[in-house]
């Protein structure tokens, strides 16, 4: 503590000594000197200045926001309360007066309920850490803080883009996490332009839940083209999350009957729009993946006209029809040959004399 004192008092003015705050050794077995002035005979561990625990050990502050620190002294007596950052060991005030350049500091003491609270204006990140609140008795007697200090993020689940079907709800929610208290409000906006609930245009809503994570619910019934765009979600403390969504007039554009839908600007399925062109292109790889398999099929024996249709098409061949096929195959094969050894048997037998086919015989 001795260290602490002699940072202090180097900061001088007309503020009291530090010295004159410093602990003051109990002696006579805990008789309090004639020299203090205080009428108290002998000071019972009852009477010893003591925290109240049931202040919070952990707070949680806002960046940019105060953030106040508080510890319950009872039974101060003629004692001090300090508070000192521990990041670099430094006294930020003793008693209500403040020993540091960093003029967002102040103690304040409020004597109807013994507290004794740190203010800490303008909290920054950096100001996060354990801060001890001291009372100047021997040994010193301390009460830690822990000060967290949060950024609130604002998040559109499913982000950066979002597809939906023409006539289908659109269904964004915006999560607001790392906020010590919900937001006062939360805006939605379209083409940076805030949404009213009740435009002409109707089926809009937006259902919001406060918790430790609030989610704001936006809701468009019955989409439409002209609903496509950006969609950004703005709360009170924090800040703006953006979402793009693409209504997708996918029916339309399939069967050829709407071509308009596929004009550029803000539709869907403009040259520039990656969603038309990744449906072209997986529509394209299907249909090539069909060709080769059936060429492939057709390669290898494994589709064969229909008989009983007037068009040709291919038929299926299951391996047990080609096992039969190949055994018929087979017997076709020597009936065939037997038919051409007794043709050209007969052949022989008309052109060759009566001598030549005793002889063959």
């Amino acid at each position: 503590m001795s260290a602490y004192v002699a940072a202090a008092a180097s900061s001088g003015g007309n503020q009291q000594s530090p010295a004159a705050l410093a602990p003051q050794p109990l002696a006579n077995n805990g008789v309090l000197p004639e020299s203090t002035g205080v009428g108290i005979g002998s000071v019972s561990k009852w009477d010893e200045p003591y925290f109240d625990d049931t202040t919070p050990h952990n707070v949680t502050a806002l960046v940019g926001k105060s953030a106040y620190l508080s510890c319950r002294v009872k039974n101060l007596g003629n004692k001090t309360v300090s508070w000192i950052r521990h990041r670099d060991i430094h006294i930020l005030t003793v008693g209500s007066y403040t020993y540091t350049s960093d003029q967002r500091f102040q103690a304040t003491h409020h004597k109807n309920t013994d507290d004794w609270t740190l203010q800490i204006k303008w909290a920054q990140k950096r100001d996060a850490g354990i801060y001890e609140c001291q009372i100047s008795t021997q040994p010193v007697r301390s009460y830690f803080v822990t000060l967290s200090v949060v950024v609130p993020t604002a998040t559109i689940i499913g982000g950066p883009d979002l597809h939906v079907d023409k006539g289908s709800t659109i269904n964004l929610t915006c999560a607001v996490k790392y906020s010590p208290e919900p937001p006062a409000y939360i805006f939605w906006y379209h083409h940076d332009e805030v949404i009213s609930y009740d435009s002409s245009r109707g089926g809009v809503s937006v259902i919001t839940e406060k918790g430790d994570v609030t989610t704001s619910h936006l809701l468009i019934q019955n989409a439409d083209l002209d609903d496509s765009g950006k969609y950004s979600c703005s709360p009170s403390n924090a800040d703006v999350a953006s979402v793009r969504v693409h209504v997708l007039n996918v029916r339309a554009v399939l069967s050829g009957e709407h071509p308009e839908a596929m004009q550029t600007g803000t539709a869907p399925f403009s040259r520039g729009n990656p969603p038309w062109r990744l449906l072209m292109a997986g529509f394209a790889s299907v249909l090539v993946s069909w060709v080769l398999l059936v060429r492939w099929q057709i390669m290898n024996g494994r589709f064969s006209p229909s008989s009983s249709s007037t068009v040709d098409s291919p038929v299926w061949i299951g391996p047990s029809t080609r096992s039969s096929n190949r055994l018929s195959s087979h017997r076709s094969s020597s009936a065939t040959a037997a038919r051409h050894r007794k043709l050209r048997n007969t052949a022989i037998d008309n052109t060759c004399p009566i001598e030549c086919r005793c002889r063959r015989r």
